[in-house]
C-alpha cells in the first residue's frame, strides 16, 4: 500500500495548482498532494512494521521540532484564535505529515522509485515547456491571487521560482553525477523562469563542483544559461527584466518585517504559521529560515538546524546532497521550503538518498 501510494505521489506531484480546490468555510486551498502525503502517513501509523519504517538517528530530531512547533502555536492559542486558527492548525498538519515522505522513499528504497520519479520529473518539464510555449501570457492568474507573469516559464507552481528552484536542484544533481547531458534541458528550462534567486542558486551550485571536481568543462553550462536568456524573447514587462529593483526592496522590507516579529517574540514566535493573521493576509517571509525565526523563535530553528545536520550526515548519495543544498539556498531568498512541492520533494529525495538502516537488511 506504502509503495503504491508514494507511486500516487510522484505522478501527482508534477499536476501542482492544477490539481486543488478551495475550502471556502476555511479560507484555504486543499492540495490532491496534501491528501495523498496523509493517506502515505496513514499508511506508515498503521503499518505493522512502523517500527522498523521509523528507526533512525532522523526520528528523534525531527519529533522534536515538530513538537516545538506544535508547542509556538498552543503557547500563542489567543493571538491564533485572532487570526484563524483551523488555518494554523491545517498548516501545522502540513507540516507534520510531509515528512511521512521521507521514511516511505527510505522504506521503499531507490531502486524502486528512481524509474517513477524520473517520469514524474518528465512530467513537470514537459508541462512547464507546454506552458511556456502556448500560454506565455499568464497575467490573468492576477484575478485567481497568483502573481501575473509575461513570457516566463512558471509550469504548474504557477510561480517561477519555485519553478526554477526545482529546475536549478536537479541540473545541479544531474552535474554532480556526472550526467551532464542530462543536465542540459533542465538548464535550458531553468533559463526560461528569468528567475534571479534560481540563477545564483545554479551558479553558486556550480561553481562548488567546479572547484571539488576540478572540472572546467562545467562552465560551459554556465555559458549555455547565457546564452539562453540572451537569445529568449523578452517582450515589455517587468519580469524579464534582470535588472528589476521592485522584487529586491520587497524582499527586503518582508525579511525586515519577519525579523521585527521574531525580536518581538524571540524564545517561541508567533505560533507556526500565523504571520499573515498578523500582519495582513497578503504577509509572506521571502525566507524559510526568517520564516522560523518568526513563528517558532530561537527554539524551533535550533532545533530544525539540528535535524538538517542529521539528514546531512545520513545522507550518503552526493547527489541528493546537492539538490537537498540548492533547495535550502533557495529559500534564503523565497519560502522554497515550506511551499509544499518542494517541501514533498525535499523529504522524498532525502528519503531516497539515506544510508540503509540495519533492520532492512
Amino acid at each position: 500500500m506504502t509503495y503504491f501510494l508514494l507511486l500516487l505521489t510522484l505522478y501527482v506531484w508534477p499536476f501542482g495548482q492544477l490539481l486543488s480546490f478551495s475550502v471556502p468555510q476555511l479560507s484555504f486551498t486543499l492540495y490532491f498532494l496534501d491528501l495523498v502525503v496523509f493517506l502515505v502517513f496513514l499508511s506508515l501509523v498503521f503499518s505493522r512494521k512502523r517500527k522498523e519504517i521509523f528507526l533512525g538517528s532522523i526520528t528523534k530530531p525531527l519529533l522534536i521540532f515538530l513538537s516545538v512547533a506544535a508547542i509556538s502555536l498552543v503557547f500563542n492559542l489567543k493571538q491564533g484564535i485572532s487570526v484563524g486558527l483551523p488555518l494554523s492548525f491545517f498548516y501545522l498538519l502540513r507540516l507534520i505529515i510531509y515528512p511521512s515522505l521521507f521514511f516511505a522513499a527510505r522504506h521503499v528504497g531507490i531502486n524502486k522509485l528512481k524509474n517513477p520519479l524520473l517520469i514524474s520529473l518528465g512530467i513537470f518539464s514537459l508541462l512547464s515547456l507546454l506552458q511556456y510555449l502556448i500560454f506565455p501570457d499568464m497575467r490573468y492568474l492576477k484575478n485567481l491571487g497568483f502573481d501575473d507573469h509575461y513570457f516566463r516559464l512558471i509550469g504548474s507552481f504557477y510561480d517561477p521560482n519555485f519553478t526554477g528552484a526545482v529546475f536549478a536542484g536537479i541540473a545541479l544533481y544531474f552535474i554532480a553525477k556526472n550526467k551532464l547531458l542530462f543536465s542540459i534541458p533542465f538548464v535550458g528550462l531553468l533559463a526560461l523562469t528569468f528567475s534571479r534567486a534560481s540563477y545564483l542558486v545554479f551558479a553558486v551550485g556550480l561553481i562548488y563542483l567546479l572547484i571539488t571536481n576540478k572540472k572546467t568543462k562545467l562552465l560551459l553550462l554556465l555559458i549555455l544559461l547565457g546564452i539562453i536568456i540572451y537569445l529568449t524573447p523578452k517582450p515589455f514587462g517587468e519580469g524579464v527584466n534582470l535588472l528589476r529593483t521592485f522584487s529586491i526592496f520587497s524582499r527586503f522590507d518582508s525579511w525586515s518585517r519577519g525579523l521585527r516579529l521574531f525580536f518581538e517574540r524571540p524564545i517561541l514566535g508567533w505560533g507556526y504559521n500565523t504571520l499573515r493573521g498578523i500582519e495582513n493576509s497578503r504577509f509572506q517571509t521571502d525566507n524559510s529560515f526568517i520564516f522560523l525565526l518568526a513563528t517558532t523563535g530561537m527554539v524551533g530553528f535550533l532545533f530544525f538546524i539540528n535535524l538538517l545536520k542529521k539528514l546531512y550526515q545520513t545522507t550518503i548519495d552526493n547527489g541528493i546532497k546537492i539538490l537537498a543544498l540548492s533547495l535550502l539556498f533557495h529559500s534564503l531568498f523565497n519560502n522554497s521550503l515550506f511551499f509544499i512541492w518542494i517541501l514533498a520533494l525535499f523529504w522524498f529525495t532525502l528519503g531516497i538518498g539515506q544510508t540503509k538502516i540495519k533492520a532492512y537488511k
